[in-house]
C-alpha cells in the first residue's frame, strides 16, 4: 500500500508540476562487473537547476533485464540495499549517486559490464520524459 502511495504521489507531481526543468547528468559510469555476479551498478550525479523538484522513477540499459533505483540503508547495525520508486532531486540542488548510497541496479544482466566499453542508459522522470546518456564501464577497482 505504501508504494502505491507513493505512485500516485509522484504522478499527481508530475501534473502539477511538469518537469520542463532542466536536469544534467554528471559523470556518470557504470561498474565493471565481478565475476559471477548478475547484477551491476550505475552511479553518477543528478543535477537540478530548475525551481521545481524532479523525480528519477526508473531507468533502463540493453544490457539488463531491468534497472531499479536503489539505496543503502542501515537497519540492526546492518548495512543492505533496497528498491526505492523514486530518487528526488531537489530544485536547484544536485544528488549524488555512488557506491554506499543511492544507485542504479542492473539486474540480470545478459552479459557482464567490461572495462572500457560504453553502453547508453536512458533514464526516465516523473513526467514521463526521458535522458539518454552514453556512460563508460570503470574498473571494479579504482
Amino acid at each position: 500500500m505504501g508504494k502505491l502511495l507513493t505512485v500516485v504521489f509522484i504522478v499527481l507531481l508530475a501534473v502539477s508540476n511538469p518537469v520542463s526543468a532542466e536536469i544534467e547528468v554528471e559523470d556518470l559510469w557504470l561498474r565493471e562487473s565481478i565475476p559471477g555476479q548478475p547484477n551491476g551498478a550505475g552511479f553518477g550525479v543528478l543535477r537540478n537547476s530548475s525551481d521545481v523538484d524532479i523525480f528519477l522513477v526508473g531507468a533502463s540499459i540493453d544490457i539488463a533485464h531491468d534497472v531499479e533505483i536503489h539505496q543503502h540503508v542501515m537497519e540492526s547495525g546492518q548495512m543492505r540495499m533496497e528498491q526505492i520508486e523514486a530518487l528526488m532531486v531537489p530544485a536547484n540542488e544536485s544528488v549524488r549517486m555512488q557506491p554506499g548510497g543511492y544507485h542504479l541496479m542492473l539486474m540480470n544482466l545478459k552479459s557482464p559490464l567490461i572495462k572500457d566499453e560504453w553502453h547508453d542508459v536512458t533514464l526516465i522522470f516523473n513526467d514521463g520524459t526521458t535522458l539518454e546518456v552514453s556512460v563508460p564501464v570503470r574498473p571494479l577497482v579504482r
